[in-house]
């Protein structure tokens, strides 16, 4: 059971989320059966009048909105997971693409723990596992992920409990497809052996808790963790 499964669902008003101007928005079309979803930005809002966000750009274009269609709209902030419905009210292409959202009634907030994490499946590297400088780097796969550590997992053991080592490894934040390459230092918290896969084959697995990030480092990091947990809040571990 994942973390929003255990946390208590409530309601509060638009206002009450102290969502920002430029915070990134999930937008879907409940009509479109083929379920897209679409990562747009806040532009402001007027209380019981109207939201404003920017169009969703897919390869430099606005997406084709109707008029009058019904979207749920989702958002991350802070410790909170944000679910409201409304309706496209206006589409304006002018002095540049947005859209006027009816100002939703209430607003579904799910309390998430501070430390999300979330599942992914990323390469990465690690050098001087073990404080052996001569090391060549040793590859890993990074199973999930937050903005304080991460846990990886190796074909063999990179330390014990409190040894050091560097990590890099590259993410993709939208909606421009931004790569960042993250390195940083990462200390081992716990090791475990466990079995992955249909051959059940053993390998160990390494909770981290990363060195100190660069504030753009660490808001970047945070970008892509909401955009894993609005494409599919299943993957909060």
């Amino acid at each position: 059971m994942t973390d929003l499964d255990q946390s208590k669902v409530s309601t509060c008003s638009f206002e009450a989320t102290q969502l920002h101007v430029g915070e990134r928005l999930q937008l879907e079309l409940v009509a479109d059966r083929s379920r897209n979803h679409y990562y747009t930005t806040l532009i402001g809002f007027v209380p019981g009048h109207s939201v404003l966000v920017r169009t969703p750009m897919v390869q430099n274009l606005p997406v084709p909105v109707p008029e009058g269609a019904v979207v749920l709209v989702r958002a991350f902030s802070g410790r909170h997971a944000f679910t409201l419905e409304s309706r496209i009210e206006r589409v304006c292409r002018s002095p540049y693409p947005y859209i006027h959202l009816a100002y939703p009634a209430q607003v579904q907030q799910t309390l998430i723990r501070g430390a999300l994490r979330v599942r992914v499946a990323l390469p990465g590297t690690v050098s001087n596992p073990n404080e052996k400088a001569d090391d060549a780097p040793c590859a890993v796969v990074i199973s999930d992920l937050s903005v304080s550590g991460a846990q990886l997992e190796t074909q063999s053991g990179l330390g014990e409990t409190g040894d050091k080592f560097g990590l890099v490894f590259k993410f993709v934040v939208q909606p421009d497809n931004y790569e960042v390459k993250l390195a940083t230092s990462a200390q081992i918290q716990s090791v475990r052996k466990i079995r992955k896969g249909s051959s059940l084959e053993e390998v160990f697995s390494h909770g981290v808790r990363f060195g100190k990030l660069h504030a753009t480092e660490g808001l970047l990091l945070q970008s892509y963790i909401q955009q894993v947990l609005l494409a599919d809040r299943s993957r909060v571990v």
